[in-house]
């Protein structure tokens, strides 16, 4: 993960007290840095997705991810909020967020980074790691 996880993508602490606060807020970082083109676009693609299923993994942590027309090869970005934030339907509360964002045309390099990161977060000190 740490040749996909650019020091730029990483976001601590941001003020946000809902779900779409927490996407906005790295979408409006991620068009300024020039890995999206509209912000929003990624917003909608990012809700869509959470419509199909919640990427709330448990542990007050979740990994939005989608994939996006245009994208020239995998980003992801973390953010970390002071508090949790619910993001699940079911009341489920996120504080770590990994975000996934792929190519139309990698769907299979999309999937193995979602389980990379799925992985890496079973192991208790890359959590505390990102919790600090």
């Amino acid at each position: 993960m740490n040749l996909l996880l650019d020091a730029a993508n990483i976001f601590l602490d941001i003020p946000a007290r809902t779900r779409e606060e927490v996407l906005v807020y790295v979408a409006e970082r991620l068009e300024r840095a020039g890995v999206v083109k509209r912000s929003l676009d990624l917003v909608d693609l990012l809700l869509d997705r959470e419509r199909l299923g919640a990427t709330v993994v448990g542990e007050d942590t979740a990994i939005p991810h989608c994939k996006v027309p245009g994208l020239r090869s995998i980003v992801v970005a973390f953010a970390r909020v002071a508090e949790p934030v619910q993001f699940g339907p079911d009341g489920e509360t996120a504080r770590l967020y990994f975000f996934v964002l792929s190519p139309v045309e990698q769907p299979a390099a999309h999937l193995q980074v979602l389980a990379n990161i799925a992985r890496l977060l079973r192991k208790s000190q890359v959590r505390t790691l990102f919790e600090s």
